[in-house]
């Protein structure tokens, strides 16, 4: 018998199996009852993590390919995913130990050494891996992969590291911290995006948002960005029907519910979406559930007069644009989706390929040519920090800079004004963002339109009941009249920002 799939019974803090995490990470490992293979798994974990070290390469890019030509699977793949992430969310919080307990300090030592230590530390302290086994194993990698000398370092530290945690001490000094410098170590985000997601809790709390903006929102916000994210599915309508596809999931013997925020989502526990037939055909996507939101929204909100021309300004990698495109292939309407980048715009072609109504282009978004009697609808998904994805990517918070907001936002400024050039009078353009950064969103928005003078901020609080059941949209939405702000520890979504402009 199919068991319900009421999508309530979802939140950050559940897992679909009812397995509680634990605050810096999740076990889902007992070490009485298995043992991963040990050399394989934790090599490639090492090489995985050296490569987004020293490489800047993504660990989401990396990581399923090399498990699927090592024919790592099953416990295997999730031991080396739990410790390839988990390693990564509590980057930050396990260098800080490392300085506690070693003479060396983290800008001194090799990186292969570094990478080691990291990912020792992570099995100690999150994955309950037997102290002897963690040790002796990062030890042997040392060897193996750096140098024997550094071996006694990495012992040293580790040993270190487990005496601090079980006698306290290691508390302790965490207590002995300013309460900001503890936020940023203990959940591993740098100082600055602390203060980003402070001002904007803060910033849509005084625009009539119905959330939390208190320290214990911001923590919770933290530690839900080192949880890993459950898998959200789309099931782009008229190529397959959500119910299909959620058979299809439990075929995998994987749980699944309904999305909160979207009629076509599917939340999922676990196991690999490209093996489902659906992904592979482009008839279903990964989608982050608050992504697709903003697609709908998009794609949904009412407009009067013609609405058959429709642009994607910056569609790379192409989920928001293919739910979109399916949407309006439904109406008659054709999606010009514009990405400037070739490997992107490739990513967009892969998305699309089961839509016969989707044109793909290779343009600078801030350039892109003007229509004839212009588009109807604008989608502008701007470039941005990625400070709402943070769980999903979590190398991105070591890399972002402060500093580069200014250039950023610049950016995303020209994105704007060229979208509101090319949509039509009376169009629809819709400003969306991967950050709740005030910055990359309200006071850009605010600041483009006051310059213009011809676009028009949208109600948005109607659309909600077009998309969503009410009775699985929380009380604190998130949306502040005009604008759209989902957070992860409120929705279980990215952070997602999205503002409809109606061009005057």
């Amino acid at each position: 018998m199919r068991p319900d799939r009421p999508s309530k019974e979802y939140s950050p803090r559940k897992s679909p199996r009812g397995n509680q995490r634990k605050k810096r990470g999740g076990n889902r490992f007992e070490p009485e009852e298995w043992r991963p293979q040990t050399d394989r798994v934790r090599t490639l974990v090492f090489q995985v993590l050296l490569a987004v070290e020293t490489k800047d390469a993504y660990a989401n890019l990396l990581l399923p390919p090399r498990l699927t030509r090592a024919h790592i699977a099953g416990r295997d793949a999730g031991f080396a995913t739990e410790l390839t992430y988990g390693t990564l969310r509590s980057q930050g919080f396990y260098d800080w130990i490392i300085d506690e307990c070693s003479t060396r300090p983290v800008a001194a030592l090799e990186k292969e050494v570094l990478v080691i230590l990291r990912m020792g530390l992570h099995q100690l302290l999150n994955m309950r891996v037997p102290t002897h086994a963690a040790v002796s194993e990062s030890v042997n990698l040392t060897k193996q992969e750096a140098n024997e000398g550094a071996a006694g370092l990495v012992n040293g530290v580790l040993r270190q590291a487990v005496r601090l945690a079980d006698s306290g001490e290691l508390e302790s000094r965490l207590d002995a911290l300013s309460a900001s410098r503890r936020l940023a170590i203990e959940y591993s985000h740098p100082a600055w995006i602390i203060a980003a997601y402070r001002a904007a809790l803060s910033e849509h709390a005084k625009l009539g948002a119905q959330i939390p903006s208190d320290d214990d929102s911001l923590t919770a916000l933290l530690a839900e960005n080192n949880r890993a994210p459950y898998i959200n599915l789309v099931a782009r309508p008229g190529l397959v029907d959500r119910e299909e596809l959620a058979d299809a999931v439990e075929d995998m013997e994987q749980d699944v519910a309904y999305s909160t925020l979207s009629p076509w989502g599917l939340i999922v526990s676990g196991g690999d979406p490209a093996s489902l037939e659906e992904v592979r055909q482009a008839r279903a996507g990964v989608e982050d559930q608050g992504s697709q939101l903003v697609a709908a929204l998009a794609a949904t909100y009412p407009l009067e007069g013609s609405d058959q021309n429709w642009l994607d300004l910056c569609a790379g990698p192409g989920g928001k644009a293919a739910l979109m495109a399916a949407l309006g292939r439904q109406r008659g309407a054709q999606l010009v989706a514009n990405e400037i980048s070739p490997h992107r715009a490739k990513l967009v072609e892969d998305s699309v390929q089961a839509l016969d109504n989707v044109q793909v282009t290779q343009k600078d978004g801030t350039q892109f040519p003007l229509r004839e009697g212009g588009y109807d609808r604008v989608l502008v998904d701007a470039p941005c920090t990625g400070l709402g994805a943070l769980r999903r990517h979590p190398e991105s918070r070591y890399r972002a800079r402060n500093e580069t907001i200014p250039d950023i936002t610049d950016l995303q400024e020209r994105l704007l004004n060229r979208a509101l050039d090319v949509c039509r009078p009376g169009g629809l353009v819709i400003y969306a963002t991967c950050s709740p950064h005030p910055a990359e969103t309200t006071f850009l928005v605010e600041r483009v339109l006051k310059a213009r003078g011809d676009g028009q901020l949208q109600e948005l609080t109607p659309v909600w009941e077009q998309l969503i059941d009410a009775d699985a949209w929380p009380q604190g939405l998130g949306c502040a009249d005009k604008y759209l702000q989902l957070w992860p520890h409120i929705h279980a979504s990215d952070a997602m920002f999205a503002a409809v402009i109606s061009k005057n």
